[in-house]
């Protein structure tokens, strides 16, 4: 299993490179149509209460050690197979790979030599960025695919139930209306499963836009999970100074702020100074018949006036303060990207670790059931309800653990010194709302 590494990697020192597995854009090759893969096919067809003979059908569920279930598992497992899967034998895509493929088909990315020392750490930034946006999207790929794959098993699951709940309505064990309940289970499962198989195509394809894949590299394979939790989330100490430390323009603003006031007299920087807050109080005094409560809601309407008297001759000082607040607004959002940057870490860190000990406690809740319903402590259907709860709950841990990574994408990337993308507005749920099965 891969792990995504501590720190983006960058791409400068990457020689520019055809990526292995990258194919070239070739418009005479023929390409294949688009796929869609239907639901299985529908069991809501009407079904009649005692429409099968009861002493028949209850004699084949004799047969069978579990029952109903044990029908309807045997039944589908010697159903002939629709579609053949071809086992892949190339490694799954690991993140550095895929930034590596990606960089390949970017060579406005690269930097040479002639390139000034601003212009090289504006290019620096620009990879960070795109480093973190080619993570960002491998993880939502990764998490898509497993998603997909808890999806069948929660339609499975629907399935085998709704198949149940038609069989004891045909020998007259269950009421019309319960049938239907459980057919629009089903019917809700499907939709489910095909939202799934949605978001986990969209999110595919985005990876392979993103990566410039063409022919048969588009067929690339993905890992199925995405790595585990770290034992701890990072600590806090020294990030805000690091983040100061590495970003790549932050210091070079700062030399030119300085060689600037330092070409400046103390009595040229104070008249400035003068002159910038009387255009501040001017223009932010309230009008004579405005009331306290009225101030409040009146907007400044006008840029502060700089009156040319009273400010000092040539334009060293209005540069210099330019090259100052721009420094300083610099340093200050850094800071303030890597404060918000880190507490969504730490708190997606806490979501999924939640999440994740959910997950365990209903395996050990569906285990428990199990073994009550091999003593015929418990009926199908709390078996069922309990296996429907392990997908959600397992479904929610894989989300959870997707917010996490993208959020530490963000929070490396911010201390690097790229743009904070801000918060993903997390999915990940409890998995609390598992319908509830018959009896």
């Amino acid at each position: 299993m891969h792990r995504i590494a501590v720190y983006l990697p960058l791409a400068l020192g990457l020689l520019p490179m055809l990526a292995a597995g990258s194919q070239p854009y070739e418009p005479t090759v023929p390409v294949p149509e688009p796929t869609f893969v239907p639901l299985p096919s529908s069991l809501l067809e009407g079904d009649a209460m005692g429409e099968d003979d009861w002493r028949s059908a209850n004699d084949t569920v004799g047969a069978f050690t579990r029952g109903h279930i044990d029908i309807i598992r045997w039944e589908a497992e010697n159903r002939p197979a629709t579609t053949t899967e071809v086992p892949s034998d190339d490694a799954p895509l690991s993140p550095t790979e895929a930034l590596r493929i990606a960089l390949s088909n970017r060579p406005d990315l690269f930097v040479t030599e002639d390139m000034n020392r601003l212009e090289r750490a504006r290019a620096d930034v620009a990879v960070l960025e795109f480093a973190r946006d080619v993570q960002r999207t491998w993880i939502e790929a990764v998490a898509a695919t497993a998603r997909l794959r808890r999806a069948e098993e929660a339609f499975e699951a629907t399935e085998i139930a709704t198949e149940l709940g038609v069989r004891m309505t045909r020998v007259g064990n269950w009421g019309q209306d319960r049938l239907l309940h459980q057919q629009l289970s089903l019917s809700d499962a499907g939709i489910d499963l095909l939202q799934a198989r949605q978001s986990a195509t969209s999110a595919r394809e985005a990876l392979i836009r993103t990566l410039g894949l063409w022919g048969d590299a588009t067929e690339l394979q993905l890992p199925d999970q995405l790595p585990a939790l770290p034992d701890a989330p990072l600590g806090a100490d020294g990030l805000e100074t690091a983040a100061l430390q590495k970003h790549p323009t932050l210091s070079l603003l700062a030399i030119e702020a300085e060689r600037a006031r330092r070409g400046l007299a103390s009595r040229t920087l104070d008249m400035w100074n003068d002159a910038t807050q009387r255009a501040l109080s001017d223009a932010l005094a309230p009008a004579p018949d405005e009331g306290e409560g009225e101030a409040m809601l009146q907007l400044i309407t006008s840029a502060p006036l700089l009156e040319q008297r009273r400010l000092p001759r040539g334009h060293d000082a209005a540069k210099a303060a330019k090259s100052q607040a721009e420094a300083a607004a610099l340093a200050v959002g850094i800071r303030s990207r890597v404060r918000e940057a880190y507490h969504q870490y730490r708190v997606a860190y806490a979501i999924a670790q939640g999440a994740e000990d959910n997950q365990r406690l209903s395996e050990e809740l569906q285990n428990d059931m199990a073994l009550r319903y091999n003593g015929m402590l418990k009926s199908t259907w709390d078996l069922l309800s309990s296996a429907r709860d392990r997908v959600e709950r397992a479904d929610a841990a894989m989300q959870a653990r997707r917010d996490f990574w993208l959020a530490h994408a963000n929070l490396q990337a911010v201390l690097a010194g790229a743009e904070y993308s801000g918060p993903d507005a997390g999915t990940a749920a409890t998995g609390r709302n598992a319908a509830a099965g018959g009896h």
